[in-house]
């Protein structure tokens, strides 16, 4: 994309909503480091976001999943139901079903809190373009329960669709279905992330895919994997 037109595009307006005073202070560092994103408010507990939202309209809401009072996921159905913003849950919560939770009822994405700041940035600016986020240990376990409900119906197409792939790209797919990033798969295989990278495009030209989480399914159905990273 043309950076000028980047440069010409508004900020992404973020409410967050955390009931961790410093939390909030964290995140609100985070993303204002970023000229891209503008935070226009902090809420403390569902309740607070739900009107957060009425009067200020954010693009994206930060949501946290366990809050006292009206928490995440209440406040993101009743968001989701008023507004157009969308919500970005983020938590410590690893749980297959808070994870479950929250996408059910409408939230854009699961994002844990130890990820790394780019990470949360570029997550924020991913969510408000209107693509899905997950943490990579979340996106594993998504996989993992999609797959799961399917019963090895697709298994043989799916092994047919891998064998395609080089023996350095099915590494790559491999570790893609653990949920691993490029640099923790570059460090498995003593290679760089940028090659990771590269490896990785012509897996999703392959397989015929466009993101990693249908990676980890076809690696899923197949029954090769994931490895642990």
């Amino acid at each position: 994309m043309d950076s000028s037109l980047e440069q010409n595009q508004p900020p992404v307006r973020v409410l967050i909503v955390d009931d961790e005073q410093l939390v909030r202070f964290a995140l609100r560092a985070i993303l204002t480091s970023d000229p891209s994103i503008e935070v226009i408010g902090e809420a403390s507990d569902g309740a607070a976001a739900i009107e957060q939202v009425r009067m200020h309209r954010p693009d994206v809401v930060l949501m946290d999943v366990s809050m006292p009072g009206v928490a995440g996921p209440q406040a993101t159905e009743a968001i989701i139901a008023q507004s157009s913003a969308k919500v970005l849950a983020m938590t410590g919560l690893r749980a297959e079903e808070h994870m479950l939770q929250m996408l059910r009822v409408g939230a854009s994405g699961y994002l844990l809190k130890d990820e790394p700041p780019q990470r949360i940035i570029e997550a924020v600016r991913r969510t408000a373009a209107g693509e899905p986020v997950l943490s990579a240990v979340n996106a594993a376990q998504l996989v993992r329960l999609v797959v799961a409900d399917e019963g090895g119906t697709e298994r043989g197409a799916a092994l047919a669709r891998i064998e395609g792939l080089t023996e350095r790209e099915r590494d790559v797919a491999l570790g893609v279905a653990a949920g691993a990033t490029n640099q923790e798969i570059g460090a498995r295989l003593h290679i760089a992330p940028g090659t990771v990278k590269t490896h990785l495009e012509q897996v999703f030209v392959k397989l015929g895919v466009r993101g990693r989480l249908q990676v980890g399914m076809l690696v899923e159905r197949a029954g090769l994997g994931p490895v642990d990273i």
